[in-house]
């Protein structure tokens, strides 16, 4: 019991309704909650069910391919089990096509990219999902990540993807969805369109001809990295179909200030709004924090509604009245204190239809400062006014086939914590991280240095 917290939580919006038999928010990508009709809001993710296939034994077109010829399941040559989150050679390698490249040798019996040609590597993937929204519902088709560039099709309708390892596409399939509800997709992935050529001697890097791309460095090899034969091709990230009211929530930031030697703390917090309807849409925003106390225990800290009006077919941005609070939890590096974490959660309603989108973050109060020590000319760090002596390890991915898992990345970074370091830095050559990198850097207390030349 925490009276200062209770005491803040009486002075929030009086009139706001908290919901009721509801757990405290969780990850953007468990948020899901029925709408009036349709299909529930929120995300599915597509990572399961995928079929692969070189794309010069398949002679179908991707029309051809989402509408009246889709491969059988289970597949029948050309086509195999894919491994989607994931790359080509990591699906080769699922099928036992090839060796484990990393186990002795292996890796030099498999064919570079650089002697097969960019055909070799370049993959059509398929999958099937349902799907069926209701009227004043929303669908978006979205890739955390496809490397390098590649052609969507879905239902027989073709969508160019631009190129690039670490982009985020959305695809708003929302008039293309199959009436039955049962929809065809398919994926043509090409590797990068400078995948360079491996010295005989090997080397930092190659021929350096991957760096012409917006790509992973490492991929030709480096000192501590043998060549990745297909140069990480492949739908790499997250697939998922996301389902939202007229209204949709985009890219919400946190911010916060510090006042009074961290007595008194602001949250700042903005959204953008897209309303994708072709009426005004007449919203409640709403912003709710809570704490765990305890397991399945929590103190709601903050419930704050605005109400707000959104044109036809266009977006705002919307910045929250600042967030007070009186000495709260605050974030500490590993070995310094708690690493405390505040649920934040972001709903907007839309009059007449009810829950629109929703999305939630695990958020931790901090101030980071750092400076030039004038005698050393070094840099010194501290976090909440308090001295860091930084102890750090190197990070350039988990896993050089990007077989990555929510699992792993929890797994490897708690190491790092075990190990008694306090920051992990990410080396310029390998991935622009994803979030559960970043999510479990925060649970485990590890601060992160971005290198200056990022991938």
């Amino acid at each position: 019991h925490h009276p200062t917290l209770l005491q803040l939580s009486s002075r929030s919006r009086p009139h706001a309704e908290i919901p009721k038999g509801e757990p405290g928010p969780a990850m953007a990508e468990l948020v899901s909650a029925a709408g009036d009709d349709g299909a529930p809001i929120g995300k599915t993710k597509l990572d399961a069910g995928w079929l692969a296939a070189r794309s010069t034994d398949v002679q179908l077109t991707g029309v051809q391919l989402t509408t009246t010829h889709p491969p059988s399941s289970p597949p029948s040559p050309p086509w195999m089990e894919a491994a989607v989150p994931g790359t080509v050679l990591g699906t080769l390698l699922k099928n036992k096509l090839v060796p484990d490249p990393f186990y002795g040798l292996k890796n030099e019996t498999i064919i570079d990219i650089a002697d097969s040609g960019r055909e070799y590597y370049t993959f059509w993937f398929f999958t099937t999902f349902s799907c069926s929204p209701s009227g004043n519902q929303h669908v978006d088709l979205q890739f955390r990540a496809i490397n390098y560039s590649a052609e969507v099709y879905l239902n027989g309708h073709k969508k160019v993807l631009p190129e690039g390892m670490f982009r985020r596409h959305f695809v708003d399939i929302t008039d293309i969805l199959s009436p039955d509800g049962k929809n065809l997709l398919a994926v043509i992935v090409h590797p990068p369109d400078h995948p360079g050529r491996i010295p005989p001697e090997g080397g930092q890097g190659g021929d350096h001809e991957i760096g012409k791309d917006v790509a992973a460095q490492y991929v030709e090899g480096w000192d501590w990295m043998a060549p990745i034969r297909d140069r990480n091709t492949g739908i790499w990230d997250e697939v998922s179909v996301s389902i939202t009211g007229p209204v949709k929530i985009i890219d919400p930031h946190l911010v916060s200030s510090f006042f009074d030697n961290f007595k008194r703390v602001y949250l700042h917090s903005t959204a953008e709004l897209e309303n994708k309807s072709s009426w005004l849409a007449n919203c409640s925003l709403t912003i709710q924090v809570t704490a765990e106390l305890e397991e399945n225990i929590c103190l709601i800290e903050h419930l704050q509604s605005q109400e707000l009006k959104i044109p036809p077919k266009s977006r705002v941005q919307y910045t929250f009245p600042p967030l007070f609070f009186y000495k709260p939890e605050l974030w500490w590096p590993n070995g310094m204190g708690k690493q405390f974490l505040y649920n934040v959660e972001i709903t907007v309603d839309v009059k007449g239809i009810g829950l629109s989108d929703s999305w939630g973050h695990k958020f931790g109060f901090r101030k980071i400062e750092s400076t030039i020590d004038t005698a050393t000319g070094g840099r010194l760090f501290k976090v909440n006014g308090q001295p860091v002596f930084i102890r750090g390890g190197n990070w350039i991915l988990s896993d050089g086939l990007l077989r990555l898992s929510e699992k792993r990345y929890k797994t490897d970074i708690r190491f790092h914590a075990d190990m008694n370091f306090n920051m992990i830095r990410c080396w310029g050559g390998g991935l622009a991280e994803r979030p559960e990198f970043y999510h479990y850097c925060d649970v485990y207390g590890l601060l992160v240095g971005a290198f200056e030349f990022s991938s």
